[in-house]
């Protein structure tokens, strides 16, 4: 499910059709029918964590492991 707003509303789309539409890609469900226009996307994800730092600001890394001949 996504959702999507116009310049009225704000909906749900289950089932999203890409079509290029005025040289736009838009999605053919989020059309709506009181202002006459496609909804955009309202993005949900809010990122990923940032990286844990030492208190010195620095990252660890893993160890390296020594590559032998055989």
């Amino acid at each position: 499910m996504a959702k999507y707003r116009c310049e009225c509303q704000t909906f749900d789309v289950f089932k999203a059709t890409m079509k290029v539409i005025g040289g736009q890609v838009v999605t053919v469900e989020a059309y709506c029918k009181d202002c006459k226009t496609y909804g955009k996307f309202i993005k949900q994800h809010k990122g990923f964590g940032s990286i844990i730092k030492k208190p010195d600001g620095t990252v660890s890394r893993k160890p390296s492991t020594p590559q032998t001949d055989m």
